[in-house]
């Protein structure tokens, strides 16, 4: 007899159906080993798939598992997020905070209403580290097809998974980017990272920073909306910045590739030194599925 496994589908940093970035969370995975979780995440084929399980730690609410197609790793931000939304609208309780064990350690998340519907959710991310400056311009323009006077600098900022952060200098430059394959996977282990992200700096009303993210290692090779790689952006633009108390911005994503994002990231700072990275959004129900395991 088959073994069936019940997930959700949601699509987080949206508040419509088909944008944003897509997670599938399974809520009772059983005894699965790792391998057979990374088999289901390669099968579902979304940037990442997460399994709920019982809470380990102390204060927490429930202990998360995170895999990409490739891997797993200990944290991000949409499957955060999306998770937290999912054990929320199956709770019996209007659950206003949730703390997820992920394997970096707990994760909190807010969840603020509008009526009796969930409105949006936000996450505090672990403080940024930030590591060295983009080494080579040239080389960074080349993984992504542009030319290096399109690109103003960089520098790897590490909140759980390593990003390399790469400013360009115009808008243009990050739509007409594309992830080069050798090149691009030249500059992630030149920097010892998990991904790159590339955004410019938009001016007037509306979203702040246009960005895009590019893991050329993984079957998933540019991803719609990342909470944590946005967290480490604001990081480091509060840095570079040197703002003396907060830090707003909006970040739109996944334009490029017909899956539109929205992530808000507050940074709170104090004489120069960050004490809070906050990444907020909005996450809607696609479906539910079963898959048969036999």
């Amino acid at each position: 007899m088959p073994k069936e496994l019940k997930y959700d589908h949601v699509d987080v940093f949206t508040d419509k159906p088909l944008g944003g970035n897509q997670l599938a969370v399974f809520h009772n995975p059983g005894q699965l080993t790792a391998n057979q979780m990374l088999a289901i995440a390669r099968e579902i084929n979304f940037s990442e798939t997460t399994f709920v399980y019982p809470a380990k730690a102390a204060g927490t609410d429930a202990r998360l598992r995170i895999f990409t197609p490739s891997e797993e790793i200990p944290f991000a931000g949409h499957p955060a997020i999306g998770t937290a939304f999912v054990l929320a609208s199956r709770s019996r309780k209007k659950l206003e905070k949730i703390s997820l064990e992920l394997g970096v350690g707990p994760i909190e998340i807010d969840i603020e209403y509008k009526g009796k519907k969930i409105h949006s959710l936000a996450m505090h991310q672990p403080l940024p580290v930030f590591g060295s400056a983009l080494q080579n311009r040239e080389q960074a323009a080349r993984a992504f097809g542009v030319t290096a006077d399109d690109i103003l600098g960089g520098g790897v900022v590490s909140n759980g998974l390593d990003f390399l952060i790469v400013e360009a200098t115009t808008l243009q430059a990050v739509q007409s980017a594309r992830c080069n394959g050798e090149d691009a996977v030249k500059v992630i282990k030149r920097h010892n990272v998990h991904a790159i992200y590339i955004f410019a700096r938009l001016q007037g009303k509306g979203p702040s920073v246009h960005a895009r993210l590019f893991t050329p290692k993984s079957n998933v090779v540019e991803d719609p909306a990342t909470g944590s790689a946005a967290g480490a952006l604001g990081g480091y633009l509060a840095r570079i910045l040197k703002f003396p108390m907060k830090l707003h911005m909006v970040v739109e994503q996944g334009i490029e590739i017909q899956r539109p994002s929205l992530i808000s990231v507050d940074v709170n700072s104090e004489r120069g030194t960050i004490e809070g990275v906050t990444v907020s959004g909005k996450a809607v129900a696609v479906g539910e599925g079963i898959l048969r395991l036999f």
